[in-house]
Formats: C-alpha cells, sequence, structure tokens
C-alpha cells in the first residue's frame, strides 16, 4: 500500500501540471515577500496592515518592476512544466528565473524600511548577477534554437566564460562597479541580435525554422532594441534614460512572449504574417514619439501640440504608406484571383470526371507550387494545416479525392490561415459549378429525351400519315408541315397560347385523315365550352397524346373504330380515347416508347395517365391542369 502510494505521488509529481503549480507557488511566494517589503513603513518591519504604506502612493516602478519580473517567470515555468526535457525549454526557465531576480532587486532604493549598506549591496549583486545571466542564457538559448547553429557548444562557453568573467569581476573584488552593469547588458543584447539575425539566415531553407526565426528577431528587436535604446544606451553614455529603468523592463516581455510562441510553435503557420504587423505597429508608434519629440525640440512648442502634429502626420502620411508596404510583402506573391476562379471554372467544365480531377490537380499545384501533391487515403471535412504549416490537405469533391499537398513554393513557405480560406472558397465555388454543371447535363438529358419523344410522336405520326396519303397536292402539304413541325422540335418553339377549340379542330382533321387512310372509323366528341386558351406545353403533350394513340390503333390495334372524347370540367382537361381493337398487356407490352411517352408527356404539364387494355379495345385515360376553366 505505501508502494503505491509512493509510485502515486511519484507520478502526480512529474505531471506538467504539478510542475506548474509548484513553480508558480514559488514564483508568487517571492512576489508577496517582495511586495510585503516594499509596503513596509519608514518606522520598522510591522506584521500590521495598518502600519503599512499605502499600496497605491508608493513608487509605481516596484510594481512595474515586480509584475514584469513575475509575468517572465510564470510565462518560461509554464513552458518548461510542458517541455522539461527540452533544452530550449530549459534555457528559457532559467531566463526567467533571472528576469526575476534582477526585475525583483531593481527598487531597493525605493524601500520605505531602513536597509543596511550590506543589505542594499546585495540587492545591486542580485540584480547584477540576474541582468547579466539573463543575456548570457538568452544568447545560448538563441544559439541552439530554433535551429544550432555551427560551434554553437564553443560558442556557448565562450559567451558563459566571457560574460561571466566580466561580470563577477565588476561584482566582486577590487574592481567592483556595479553601474557597469548597464554597459555588460548593452553588449549581451547587441550580441542576441546578432545571433538571431544568424538565426533567421541560416534557417532560409526551413520555412518551419525561418518562421521562427523571424518571430523571434521581432521580439528580440522590440524588447532588447527598446531597452537598449531608452536605458542601457544613454547610461553608457552618461546620459540619463529616456525611460525609467523599472518601467522599461516591460520591454523585455516582448522577448518572452515572443520565445513562448516560438518554443510551444503556437500557429507557427501564421508567425509570419504576425510578424510584419507587429513591426509596421510598431514603426507606427515610434514615428508618433520621433515626431513629437522633433517638434517638441526643434520648433518649442508645447507637448500636447507636439502630440498632435505627430497623429496628424502618422494619419495621413504613415498609414497609407504602412498599407501599401503590407500590401507589397503581404500579397505580392499571392497571385491575381480572376485567374484562379476561372480555372476553377474551367476545371469545373470539362467533359469527364478524369478530367475534372487532373484539371483540379493542376490548378492546386500551379496556385501553390507545392513540392509534393498527392493522394490522401484519410478523410477530411475541410482544408487543414498540418506539421505546423508544411502540409495543406483538401476533403474529397465528386471528382477528386483527398489531396495532400507538402511544402509550399517549393519548401520556400508555409501554408497559412489565408492558404485555408482560399482553399474554402476554391473549394465551395467548384461545388456551385460542379451543381450548375450537373444542372446544365440534365437540361441536355431533358432536352434530348423531350426531342425524341417528339420525334416518336409527333413527327413520326405526320410521316405516316403523308406516307399514306394519295393526293400529291395533300402529301406536299403534310410533308410541309411536318417540316415545319420539325423545326419546332429542335427550337423548342411551340408557337404561343392556341384556343383549345382552334387545336381540337386541326386535332380532328388530321386524326379523321389518318384513319381513313386505314378504314378506320372516328367518333370525335367535345364537351367543352368556348373560349379556353392552352400554354404551349399543354398544347404540345394534347397533340402529342392524341397523335400517339392514333398511331398506335392504326399499327397495332387492328380496330374498325377510334373514339375521343375531350373534356373541360373543373380546372382539368379530361381527354378519353377509346378503340375496339384487340388490345395488349400494358406490363408486358412491346409496341415501343408509345405509352411511356403518353405518360411522360402528361406529367410534364402536371398531368395523369392511365392506360385499360382488355380483349375488346384500349381505353386512355388523360388529363391535365388548366387555369381559368370552371364547371
Amino acid at each position: 500500500m505505501q508502494q503505491n502510494l509512493k509510485t502515486e505521488a511519484v507520478r502526480l509529481a512529474a505531471t506538467p501540471f504539478t510542475r506548474l503549480i509548484v513553480l508558480t507557488a514559488l514564483g508568487l511566494a517571492a512576489f508577496a515577500l517582495l511586495s510585503l517589503l516594499s509596503l513596509q513603513p519608514q518606522t520598522g518591519w510591522s506584521w500590521s496592515p495598518a502600519d503599512w504604506r499605502n499600496p497605491f502612493t508608493i513608487d509605481p516602478g516596484i510594481w512595474s518592476s515586480l509584475l514584469t519580473g513575475l509575468v517572465a517567470y510564470l510565462l518560461s515555468a509554464w513552458v518548461w512544466a510542458l517541455k522539461p526535457a527540452s533544452l530550449p525549454a530549459s534555457l528559457f526557465a532559467i531566463s526567467g528565473l533571472a528576469t526575476l531576480a534582477f526585475c525583483f532587486s531593481s527598487f531597493s532604493f525605493s524601500i520605505a524600511l531602513p536597509l543596511t549598506e550590506d543589505t542594499i549591496a546585495w540587492f545591486w549583486i542580485v540584480n547584477m548577477l540576474g541582468a547579466s545571466s539573463f543575456g548570457i542564457i538568452m544568447i545560448s538559448l538563441f544559439l541552439i534554437y530554433p535551429t544550432r547553429l555551427p560551434g554553437w557548444r564553443m560558442l556557448m562557453a565562450l559567451t558563459g566564460l566571457g560574460f561571466g568573467l566580466w561580470t563577477l569581476l565588476r561584482t566582486f573584488g577590487p574592481w567592483r562597479e556595479f553601474a557597469e552593469v548597464q554597459l555588460i547588458t548593452t553588449v549581451e543584447m547587441l550580441v542576441i541580435v546578432g545571433v538571431v539575425a544568424w538565426q533567421m539566415w541560416a534557417s532560409a531553407h526551413d520555412p518551419r525554422a525561418r518562421a521562427i526565426a523571424v518571430w523571434l528577431g521581432v521580439s528580440v528587436l522590440l524588447g532588447a532594441g527598446a531597452f537598449i535604446a531608452t536605458v542601457a544606451a544613454p547610461l553608457s553614455f552618461g546620459f540619463q534614460p529616456l525611460v525609467r529603468e523599472n518601467y522599461a523592463f516591460a520591454f523585455f516581455l516582448a522577448i518572452y512572449v515572443g520565445l513562448a510562441v516560438g518554443l510551444m510553435r503556437f500557429r507557427l503557420f501564421d508567425l509570419g504574417a504576425w510578424s510584419y504587423r507587429i513591426i509596421f505597429y510598431s514603426a507606427g508608434v515610434l514615428l508618433i514619439f520621433a515626431l513629437d519629440l522633433g517638434l517638441i525640440t526643434l520648433l518649442s512648442i508645447g507637448p500636447s501640440q507636439a502630440l498632435g502634429v505627430s497623429l496628424l502626420v502618422a494619419g495621413f502620411a504613415y498609414l497609407p504608406f504602412r498599407e501599401r508596404i503590407w500590401r507589397h510583402f503581404a500579397m505580392s506573391a499571392r497571385p491575381e484571383d480572376t485567374p484562379l476562379f476561372s480555372g476553377v471554372l474551367e476545371a469545373a467544365f470539362k467533359p469527364s470526371a478524369a478530367e475534372r480531377s487532373q484539371a483540379w490537380t493542376d490548378l492546386l499545384r500551379a496556385h501553390f507550387r507545392p513540392l509534393s501533391l498527392d493522394i490522401d487515403s484519410r478523410p477530411v471535412s475541410e482544408p487543414q494545416i498540418e506539421e505546423e504549416g508544411l502540409v495543406l490537405r483538401l476533403p474529397a469533391s465528386d471528382d477528386a479525392p483527398v489531396l495532400r499537398l507538402a511544402y509550399k513554393q517549393g519548401g520556400r513557405a508555409l501554408f497559412n490561415s489565408r492558404d485555408v480560406l482560399l482553399a474554402k472558397e476554391l473549394i465551395a465555388l467548384a461545388q456551385k459549378a460542379r451543381e450548375n454543371r450537373s444542372a446544365y447535363d440534365r437540361g441536355v438529358s431533358e432536352e434530348r429525351v423531350r426531342i425524341a419523344r417528339d420525334l416518336h410522336d409527333n413527327i413520326g405520326a405526320q410521316l405516316m400519315r403523308a406516307l399514306h396519303s394519295a393526293a400529291t397536292e395533300k402529301k406536299d402539304a403534310m410533308i410541309r408541315d411536318t417540316l415545319s413541325d420539325l423545326r419546332d422540335v429542335i427550337n423548342h418553339a411551340h408557337g404561343a397560347e392556341l384556343s383549345l377549340d382552334e387545336l381540337l379542330a386541326d386535332l380532328r382533321a388530321e386524326t379523321s385523315d389518318r384513319l381513313e387512310a386505314h378504314g378506320v372509323r372516328l367518333n370525335w366528341t367535345l364537351e367543352a365550352a368556348a373560349g379556353h386558351r392552352l400554354m404551349p406545353g399543354q398544347v404540345h403533350a394534347l397533340r402529342s397524346v392524341v397523335r400517339e394513340a392514333a398511331s398506335n390503333t392504326i399499327k397495332h390495334a387492328n380496330a374498325r373504330m377510334l373514339s375521343i372524347k375531350v373534356r373541360a370540367r373543373q380546372g382539368q382537361i379530361q381527354i378519353e380515347i377509346r378503340d375496339d381493337g384487340v388490345g395488349f398487356d400494358p406490363a408486358q407490352s412491346s409496341s415501343g416508347q408509345g405509352v411511356s411517352n403518353m405518360r411522360a408527356r402528361m406529367e410534364s404539364v402536371g398531368g395523369a395517365f392511365d392506360v385499360v387494355s382488355q380483349k375488346a379495345g384500349v381505353a386512355l385515360h388523360a388529363s391535365f391542369p388548366c387555369q381559368g376553366l370552371s364547371s
């Protein structure tokens, strides 16, 4: 039992959460201790809050130093708790401890509690050792991250030995000079900037490492550069700092935030765009300060007027310039959208699925220029970035499988959020184009079916009628009418609305002539008031059904009489066609497309069709709605 408890305790102690809790507790304890020391009255140490100084009236630089040190420490502790085996994360954690040390020991002169000279000296010693250690550790960290530079071990040793010996000589012994910490840290910061620049050059062929190096370069430029420009450099040359040192410590948080993001490799694919934005925004802030300072110095105007002029110049001069530069860097590599979207439409309208798939693949290859573009067996529902921006996976479509694009721009860039958004737009456009193509294909198919029906029902019937006509002039007229109808079939031009009376009169005469040539009598009945008009589609459907029924009677029924009754009642046109022939089995009929065509004709105008066949003949019942009809 005790062994199990011990094992469980060891397991809990090894978890990231436990490590983070312990380190956070230590940092908060140090923060509380220094805060308590800062609140002590001038009369001596007291545990009574009534005797403490008001936290809102003491030197604000104390709280700035304490908060900066605590935040830097917590950021580094968080990264190390998640990656304890990583050497860069370990160095980052040690640097956080060094930052906590020099920040927490930087305000001894602001403490009201009487301190001995030795105590104040130890504050200075801790401050100097912490500040120098921060620089040494940061140089060592950037020597190995994001890539290990050539000779990094020897360079780390030389850095520790050189700056360490310099710091120790100025901290202890006869050469003690606490003020030289500014010069030491200035040189260290310059070395850090140089090493980061080396990292950017060394990672030119690795897009992931280059993204991290650029991001860290921006972070160091903001953090270290701002501290050097405002504090370290002026003090090193005997001038007053532009910003109080306790406030300037906050610049180091830019380095810590940048390192935390870089070490955790958070949204690595977007770090490049973030870096450019930070540079541009920082340049705008610096421009405002520079203009403000120049106007105050050169023109001897008040600070408020100078600030107003600076904001005006920045708004009308810098911001448009910044936008133009941003478009140049961020958008110059992106092709125009019009050819890209035209390519999507062209690919979607290729005649075969294989051609559409190949055109889609070629489009992606031409735009992203990946080193590899392969079919992926793993399903994906939407575009996804993987392997920190090296890979972009695209979902399958109707014609193309899941695709895996790797190493954008020939391995010189990472896939980013803009690429994901663009891929979604292209996929949506391709899907819409496929839907339009499918609708087009359906339209073509329906048009072919319509033409086939018309040729079978109308043209065939009219040609048969002309074939069996004995009179030459009448035959020629029938053929001319057939050619006119054929043009209507091809152009789908069924004419304008037609009155029911006129349509049925023509159909009666035509049907009577056809049946008479084969010895079949026609019994025609019309039960409809005058004045009803039919739409072109209804005209065509009614004409086709009557013609096809007459053709079937002539060819298959062996009938002596055909009866056709047309009614117009209750908003419906009803057609009943009967013959006294031999009949057939509709389920087993092999009489061609006639019955199915008649049914399709009625359904196309929202109607119904039914056929009843008996030994004594066949009865057809058709109906379709017609607006404006009443009982």
